[in-house]
């Protein structure tokens, strides 16, 4: 059973009505899925904020309705206020435990790089990850261990460097790169004034003069 759960209530406001709602510190939610007909539901806007911030917004949940029922749910999507960021709707889409889901999970980098890339510049190109599993099986995050990257024989790490997770299959291409390895901008603009350098010492090799006068000389004296 998942360990994340919150209190839910029926809702019969709807409509702009639910403005008052909101304005009692509650958010409407629409409870759905493949064999229930949607259900319109409200829950405590602290409760939802918290439950997302402690891994709701991609692992399963435990909906307790007050009238008694339990829902295992996947939360869909929520808005929110553009300026204050509190949750102002919600998805809940009702889940079989025995059916597995696909859904977009964070990744974490984990570790410190090593001495050889401390100069470098690390950088991370997604976000999140997507995988297939039960919903019992599906993490918070995945962590990454960025001290395998040395800047020389490590310079990334794709999708096929992730580790692997019982119950959990990875569906992005292996081959995309999740972190990576990059110069510095310092380290870029030293070796570009050593190109630059060099480039400029050989340019400037010195000029031989007067050999072409004396050889001319020569000439006038042998006539």
């Amino acid at each position: 059973m998942s360990e994340l759960k919150i209190e839910a209530q029926l809702r019969s406001v709807t409509g702009n009505k639910v403005k008052q709602l909101r304005r009692d510190g509650l958010v409407p939610v629409v409870i759905y899925g493949q064999d229930q007909s949607p259900v319109n539901a409200q829950v405590d806007s602290t409760s939802l904020d918290r439950l997302i911030q402690a891994g709701g917004a991609t692992q399963l949940v435990e909906v307790n309705m007050d009238q008694g029922s339990t829902l295992n749910v996947l939360i869909r999507e929520v808005q929110r206020d553009p300026v204050r960021r509190n949750p102002m709707h919600a998805d809940f889409y009702t889940v079989n435990m025995r059916v597995k889901q696909q859904v977009s999970v964070p990744i974490v980098s984990v570790g410190e790089l090593s001495s050889s890339a401390s100069e470098m510049v690390l950088i991370q190109s997604v976000s999140d990850v997507e995988i297939e599993a039960l919903p019992s099986d599906i993490p918070s995050h995945i962590d990454v261990d960025i001290s395998v990257l040395d800047g020389e024989e490590v310079d990334r790490i794709t999708i096929a460097d992730l580790p692997a997770l019982a119950g959990i299959t990875y569906l992005d291409d292996a081959e995309e790169t999740l972190f990576s390895l990059v110069a510095s901008r310092t380290e870029t603009e030293a070796e570009a004034a050593d190109e630059e350098e060099i480039e400029y010492g050989e340019s400037m090799e010195p000029e031989v003069i007067g050999e072409e006068g004396e050889e001319g000389e020569e000439e006038d004296d042998d006539e």
